[in-house]
């Protein structure tokens, strides 16, 4: 991170174990991505471990409320995102696809209609992409840890950490539960044991 002088409060939400423990496994994740010397059968051993702990740590991290940041804030994320992904998790080709459905809690009424806030993509069965979930989670996590260490200022480490949260509940989280599950069968299951 920079040198520049944080607040008071904004040092004790980046000190809490929570914090702590999310940055450093996002860091990891980040690392991984940017990684070119692997072999494929390691970096999905490592992918699928770091996802099952960015996802515990992205549900332990606490929604920082927002003192120094609003929805008004304007960072250039382009400028934020030194994308240096080194697309290994395309290298396993056609089975980077899989299948799922998009809402597993999707609801009816009576009618056999979607009930209020699901509509009827929710339940279809659709095709997922590997590289896309990764792609996500590492543009998403990137930018914000970019914000943290290169910005440094009060608003931004409160926006990085508030977008960070935000994110894992309507974004990345979702690519990262995918991402899970997808390698759990793919690693797993019998077709592709490591």
């Amino acid at each position: 991170m920079t040198n520049h002088k944080l607040s008071t409060d904004i040092i004790e939400f980046l000190t809490r174990q929570s914090t702590v423990d999310f940055l450093q496994v996002a860091h990891q994740f980040v690392a991984l991505m940017e990684t070119t010397d692997i072999e494929m059968t390691e970096f999905l051993k490592k992918s699928h471990s770091t996802l099952v702990y960015l996802y515990s740590a992205g549900h332990k991290l606490d929604e920082i409320p927002l003192k120094y940041s609003s929805a008004e804030c304007d960072f250039d994320d382009d400028k934020l995102f030194d994308n240096r992904n080194a697309q290994l998790i395309s290298e396993i080709g056609g089975d980077a696809f899989y299948y799922g459905i998009y809402d597993p809690t999707y609801k009816e009424d009576q009618d056999g209609k979607p009930e209020s806030g699901w509509t009827i993509r929710d339940k279809e069965p659709s095709q997922g992409w590997l590289v896309d979930d990764f792609n996500d989670i590492y543009r998403d996590l990137k930018i914000e840890l970019n914000k943290i260490d290169t910005l440094g200022s009060d608003q931004a480490v409160e926006d990085a950490l508030w977008q960070l949260k935000w994110s894992f509940l309507n974004h990345w989280g979702l690519h990262c539960i995918n991402a899970i599950r997808y390698l759990h069968y793919f690693c797993y299951d019998g077709k592709n044991v490591m």
